[in-house]
């Protein structure tokens, strides 16, 4: 079997990841020019990075087992839009304005669903190939 539908997520998170390690680098540029040891963009944006790499890979790895296990590939397409919607939220929301500690809270709790659906759908498939 194929893996096709995650490929379309993979790549949009991958774009993703760029520009969000871009951001760093902007704000680490931008700190070490000034000569400071602590700057709250420059921790924001390291936080977002750090928060992306630690849950987007695993969410990955989910979606692609349960896609190798033959999900119809609605399932993936949802997952994996959720996916990558949770994580633009959450890096919007993860700055300074009106309404964003609730896009910063909705992009993870959508995170968290998309990684809780995806491993139950694993654990499902695990038992179904034993019965």
């Amino acid at each position: 079997m194929l893996i096709v539908t995650t490929l379309l997520y993979a790549g949009m998170l991958g774009l993703l990841l760029v520009i969000l390690s871009f951001n760093v680098m902007q704000n680490w540029m931008r700190v070490t020019g000034k000569g400071l040891q602590t700057d709250r963009d420059m921790r924001r944006a390291e936080r977002v990075l750090s928060s992306f790499v630690e849950y987007v890979p695993l969410a990955l790895i989910l979606l692609t087992l349960i896609e190798l296990k033959g999900s119809p590939a609605f399932v993936i397409h949802i997952l994996g839009g959720v996916l990558v919607a949770a994580r633009v939220l959450h890096a919007f929301g993860s700055n300074d304005f009106a309404g964003a500690g609730l896009m910063r809270f909705l992009g993870a709790q959508l995170t968290f669903l998309v990684v809780t659906v995806s491993s139950m759908a694993c654990i499902f498939y695990y038992g179904f190939g034993r019965v």
